[in-house]
């Protein structure tokens, strides 16, 4: 297992831990999407979101400042283009390979059964959307 997938691996299987010790009052929306981003984004983007992630230096493409999707898009921030791009599932890249992970379906893997863990993906991936959206510059 090479040591990117370890990372990732990792930072999954945290996000659901913490996600399990934090069931009495877990968070919700956009601050649930600031824990996943915090868990299983953050060593590419980094803290700040802005692309200095730990890891960062270790990847072809430099991670995007996540800051400026909206600035990138005439002021306007694309929840279901951003969706599918975290999602990886169905957004094809647009040039050569995707090096960021397709979290779609990891961000799915602990659920007892396929519909379970399609909602859970979905929400997951509603929550990040909406983080993001809020650190807009």
């Amino acid at each position: 297992m090479s040591m990117r997938i370890a990372i990732l691996a990792a930072a999954v299987g945290a996000f659901w831990a913490d996600a399990a010790i934090a069931a009495d009052q877990p968070p919700t929306g956009a601050e649930a999407g600031k824990v996943i981003f915090g868990t299983i984004c953050v060593s590419c983007h980094g803290k700040d979101a802005r692309g200095g992630g730990p890891v960062a230096d270790s990847l072809k493409t430099k991670p995007a400042d996540l800051h400026l999707i909206a600035r990138r898009r005439s002021g306007t921030f694309p929840q279901d283009e951003i969706g599918q791009y975290i999602d990886g599932r169905k957004a094809p890249p647009a040039h050569g390979t995707r090096e960021m992970p397709v979290w779609g379906d990891k961000l799915a893997t602990a659920a007892p059964d396929a519909q379970e863990r399609e909602r859970r993906r979905e929400q997951a991936i509603e929550q990040v959307v909406a983080y993001l959206k809020t650190i807009q510059d």
